[in-house]
């Protein structure tokens, strides 16, 4: 009894669970309804909502429980490299040469260099080439403008540039083998994804191989996918980086001729020059040794020259472009990418857990509160990661009131029932064009966090995040729908 007298006294209980005000608000009457439906009767439950204006609250319930806040994350990521580096903001690749070039006889003594410098959009489905041509295409033109007609040695990737692990080591075997799970590297290519292309047969039938888009030399896929009478794609891709052995496991639809799952590639820095040397074939050139990566090289003891001569640059598109394309479609490979060069711009070193120190840091002198944060990684797809409401609120708070930028990075945010992953939500709602937010979910976890302008005028920022329900992903994200809808409804 004294223990709970102390704990009374102190307001030490009251701060641990329960809202912060007495839920007689719309808010607080949907936040019961989803506490009382059994599927969330184990959930953990976080929302903060503030008016930009003053800085009222307006409604509060656990807003400083430490939940997964899937790809809410991005926000962080999308606002430090923002900050750090300015919209116009382009990242370079070098293409270049080791040895001498003997124009009489049109022969390059050396190799061809592919120098990453940490560009995620080379040949990105996200931005398709401006002159039609792929990035090997145009390398292999540049190479041929300079009369080269043949080369002693090979085309070697280079993506030294960034270093540590080539996936975050907190991502699951679930993630790391598919698309969404593709690491960053000093040297990306096609999203640092590939196109595994499978035929599928009556009920219970195995899938059949078709194809590989691109080919992808040494790969071996042990494929255990059936056909299934479901509609959509639940099949994983199983592997490591540098391995091209691959297990593809779950079901696809019935009798489809091509489908295709998408899987990450085992290292994109040896498939940019595989895609080079074969774009220079095609135009008549030739090598005289198989296509390497800089670590291959190295493995192999292959002495690799340190100076080199540019032959050209490709730009990426403006750091603008690449957050809108990074939190409207939630782009994991372009967020990893981003939290590293924030690091780099701090200083740190070109890894993800330098930079993650690093840009933590940076934030805390900002007043954010660091201490109760937890993260791994760039985009939110780690289970590791822990974000409260009240933090990801000040963050998102911050840069409306203080950072240059602001329109850019809110423009970057999906639109209700316009763009990106809240395209198909709010169709009907008041919310419909005048909240945007970015959308989170990992495994039994569900979260949104941004703007809305309320129906009486309000300036509304907001966390909400549900951690641990039963249900499945879409019933959790209708719950939150209706909290955000109550939200532009005040």
């Amino acid at each position: 009894m004294l223990f709970v007298l102390c704990g009374l006294c102190t307001g030490a209980l009251p701060a641990m669970s329960g809202p912060t005000f007495a839920d007689t608000t719309a808010i607080g009457k949907i936040v019961r309804e989803i506490l009382q439906d059994k599927d969330f009767r184990a959930a953990a439950i976080s929302v903060f909502a503030v008016d930009n204006r003053d800085g009222t609250i307006i409604y509060a319930r656990n807003p400083d429980m430490a939940l997964r806040p899937g790809s809410t994350l991005k926000l962080l990521s999308t606002a430090s490299v923002l900050e750090l580096y300015g919209p116009a903001k382009r990242f370079a690749t070098y293409l270049a040469y080791t040895g001498e070039i003997n124009h009489k006889k049109n022969f390059l003594q050396g190799d061809i260099l592919i120098l990453g410098r940490g560009d995620p959009t080379i040949d990105s489905k996200y931005f398709p080439p401006a002159n039609g041509k792929t990035a090997p295409e145009y390398w292999a033109e540049a190479i041929r403008r300079t009369g080269i007609d043949s080369i002693s040695g090979s085309v070697i990737g280079d993506a030294s540039f960034f270093s540590g692990d080539p996936v975050p080591p907190t991502w699951s075997w679930l993630n790391i083998g598919n698309y969404f799970g593709a690491g960053p590297c000093g040297l990306s290519i096609r999203d640092n994804s590939y196109d595994l292309i499978l035929r599928t047969g009556h009920y219970g039938d195995t899938a059949q191989w078709v194809g590989l888009r691109p080919p992808i030399p040494g790969m071996d896929f042990d494929i255990g996918v059936t056909a299934d009478s479901i509609s959509y794609d639940n099949a994983y891709i199983f592997g490591a980086p540098y391995s091209g052995e691959r297990y593809v496991r779950g079901q696809l639809p019935l009798h489809r001729k091509h489908f295709t799952v998408r899987g990450s590639m085992p290292e994109p820095a040896l498939q940019a020059a595989q895609l080079l040397d074969a774009a220079l074939k095609k135009v008549s050139i030739k090598t005289g040794e198989p296509p390497c990566s800089r670590r291959l090289c190295r493995k192999q003891s292959r002495p690799l020259a340190s100076a080199y001569h540019i032959l050209d640059t490709l730009f990426s598109p403006p750091l603008s472009e690449i957050i809108k394309q990074t939190n409207t479609h939630s782009v994991n490979l372009f967020a990893e990418h981003c939290m590293i060069h924030a690091g780099i711009a701090l200083g740190a070193p070109a890894r993800l857990d330098a930079a993650i120190d690093s840009v933590l840091h940076f934030w805390g002198k900002r007043g954010l509160q660091i201490h109760d944060v937890n993260v791994t990684d760039g985009s939110g797809l780690s289970q590791y990661d822990t974000f409260t409401a009240r933090q990801m609120v000040f963050l998102l708070t911050y840069m409306k009131k203080h950072s240059p930028y602001f329109k850019i990075f809110y423009s970057s945010l999906p639109l209700a029932g316009k763009s990106g992953t809240l395209k198909n939500m709010f169709r009907n709602s008041f919310a419909k064009g005048r909240l945007r937010a970015k959308s989170g979910s990992v495994e039994r976890a569900r979260a949104y966090a941004g703007y809305v302008k309320s129906k009486s005028g309000r300036d509304i920022i907001f966390a909400v995040n549900i951690n641990n329900f039963s249900c499945s992903t879409s019933k959790a994200r209708r719950k939150l729908a209706q909290l955000m809808d109550a939200l532009a409804n005040l």
